[in-house]
């Protein structure tokens, strides 16, 4: 196993990321020895300059082709719309691929957001997915996977008021393409998902 860092430098600005190459699987220590074994790693001053990148140069090849929109995937994002919370959980993060089951790890955090949600409040559960496959495919699975986000809800807050709605793909938040018309598949990702909307308490 190895570790170099990354230094990103930028109007006078360093920032210094880990990188961590792993040895083969059979390799590997335990997973409670894995700290332990990090720390005892060194990063030499070679390791580090092979491996920074100084953003103030113009020679150098350091652009980042990132859009904000797909920066980052989390199982949830809360927003504030017209004195509304709508809350946005990432269908790929929620279930396995073609599946209206949820994960163990989604249902204990639908458990947890759960508590978050205003007492008595009206919830409307709407299901969403990409473009691929037409409609009779689409419609249903959105409309099982909100379903199924509903009953997690309504099993750990029974005074939840659900209305459950599957749109299929018909109401994208993202391109499914690009420009050129190939596929964008972390666009596609992005349009997988579940929404809660109910009134800001």
């Amino acid at each position: 196993m190895s570790r170099g860092r990354v230094a990103l430098v930028s109007a006078g600005a360093v920032v210094l990321v880990s990188l961590v190459a792993v040895a083969p699987a059979s390799a590997k220590p335990e997973k409670g020895d894995l700290d332990a074994v990090l720390a005892d790693l060194d990063v030499t001053a070679t390791m580090v300059a092979n491996s920074t990148f100084d953003l103030t140069d113009a020679t150098a090849n350091a652009t980042f082709d990132i859009k904000s929109a797909h920066s980052e995937f989390t199982l949830e994002r809360t927003e504030i719309v017209n004195e509304q919370t709508v809350v946005t959980l990432t269908s790929d993060l929620l279930f396995e691929f073609g599946s209206s089951d949820l994960t163990g790890s989604a249902r204990a955090a639908l458990t947890d957001l759960a508590k978050t949600i205003p007492q008595d409040a009206s919830i409307a559960v709407d299901g969403h997915t990409d473009s691929i496959g037409g409609d009779d495919v689409n419609i249903p699975l959105s409309q099982a996977r909100a379903q199924t986000v509903a009953d997690a809800l309504a099993a750990a807050r029974p005074d939840l008021v659900l209305t459950v709605t599957g749109h299929g793909s018909a109401k994208p938040i993202a391109d499914n393409t690009h420009p050129d018309g190939t596929d964008d598949p972390i666009g596609r990702a992005l349009n997988r998902r579940v929404t809660l909307t109910y009134a800001t308490g």
